[in-house]
């Protein structure tokens, strides 16, 4: 069976649908997985075929601020509201008509048997209904409550792009086009409301991904008793959070602990660090996690859901608006397994309070260890990959 995943290029979204493509190949389908070229490398380097579609979430921004006849936002250019919705409204249309527009010649010639799609990629299952192909919809975090203004505007748009392409899409969570859904949150934190609703939930572990690689040799010899504490503000953090991060560096490094940092794009902004704190460009996070006590992080949904998997607490720092970051600590903090910080919260010493007190709450790491758990429990990858035929 030749099975097509697709998935925006963010990280968050491109790293949760690996495990299951993986598992599929390793059962002998034949994948092909169609993404932003900046991640064919690493697909490549896996053994997967590729194919190019869609385009970066900056590159879709950029198109629907052109579109719209308004300045493309940037850190020193800041459309006013108006602008701004006008933006959103385009992008919303503009990031799965491109994916469609790659997808549909391939997807007609009716090589491929099933799709499946990123949660936040409707256009790679809008081609696949247009060519009568079979879907799955994969989710990369907890479905935003039916009600979510972000969702409401962007569903709006998505349903008379399908009503143009011949599609009925449901009134409720359109963008997973009302097909069967692959679930990477526990049951015990999905939103009851999507529970409730009429969508096909299939449960999927998430697992952990990162590209290969080897920890660095200290963590792997650590005889040091002190905490170890592994602080990330996102792969693609860049200068705009700087401040902030320094604030987090700092608050944590008063800590009798180790502190390990990893931000590949501001590795020389810290090239003083006290004794305790370690900055790394990069680390293979899957492997580092087993080896932490603290996750100090921005709430994306890789590492939020690799470090759920693994039974640790977290604490959430807010370092730019995003869809999921918030939606994703809420979730955490309302187990009982974290804590979250808003922007305007984020100080020195309020950080190192939040951490200490994570560090000895045994409440919160019983929370963390009760959703690692419930994530356990969860059919595998290879499980599901399994499944594939029968749900095609």
């Amino acid at each position: 069976m030749r099975v097509l995943f697709s998935s925006l290029s963010a990280y968050g979204h491109f790293f949760q649908l690996l495990p299951l493509a993986l598992a599929a190949r390793d059962e002998v389908h034949q994948v092909v997985f169609a993404t932003g070229e900046v991640r064919h490398p690493m697909l490549t380097g896996l053994g997967l075929e590729v194919l190019a579609a869609g385009r970066s979430t900056e590159e879709v921004v950029a198109q629907a601020a052109h579109a719209a006849g308004v300045p493309v936002p940037s850190e020193d250019t800041r459309p006013n509201k108006e602008a701004m919705e006008a933006i959103s409204m385009g992008f919303c249309r503009l990031m799965p008509q491109n994916f469609v527009d790659d997808l549909a010649p391939v997807l007609a010639g009716g090589a491929v048997d099933l799709v499946i799609h990123g949660a936040y990629n409707p256009g790679a299952g809008l081609a696949a209904r247009v060519a009568g192909v079979p879907v799955l919809c994969h989710g990369t975090g907890r479905a935003r409550p039916a009600d979510d203004q972000l969702i409401a505007m962007s569903e709006v748009v998505l349903r008379e792009y399908g009503a143009e392409l011949g599609v009925d899409l449901p009134p409720v969570h359109s963008t997973y086009l009302g097909h069967p859904y692959l679930d990477i949150t526990p049951r015990s934190l999905q939103d009851p409301g999507f529970l409730a609703g009429p969508t096909k939930r299939i449960e999927l572990r998430p697992v952990p991904f990162a590209p290969p690689g080897e920890l660095p040799a200290w963590v792997r010899a650590r005889t040091d008793d002190r905490p170890l504490v592994y602080m990330t503000l996102g792969t693609e953090s860049d200068g705009r959070v700087i401040n902030t991060m320094r604030q987090v560096v700092d608050g944590l490094s008063t800590l009798d602990a180790q502190i390990l940092v990893a931000t590949p794009k501001l590795v020389d902004e810290f090239r003083v660090v006290p004794d305790n704190v370690v900055v790394e460009r990069w680390v293979p996070q899957a492997e580092l996690l087993p080896h932490v006590d603290l996750v100090v992080q921005h709430g994306g949904n890789g590492t939020t859901f690799a470090t759920m998997a693994t039974g640790v607490p977290q604490l959430f720092i807010q370092n730019l608006p995003g869809p999921d970051q918030l939606l994703n600590a809420d979730m955490v903090c309302d187990a009982g397994a974290g804590e979250k910080m808003l922007l305007e919260e984020v100080s020195a010493e309020a950080v190192a309070t939040a951490a200490k007190r994570l560090l000895a709450d045994t409440d919160r790491r019983a929370a963390a260890r009760r959703i690692a758990d419930d994530i356990a429990a969860m059919p595998s990858p290879a499980e599901v990959a399994r499944q594939l035929p029968g749900l095609a």
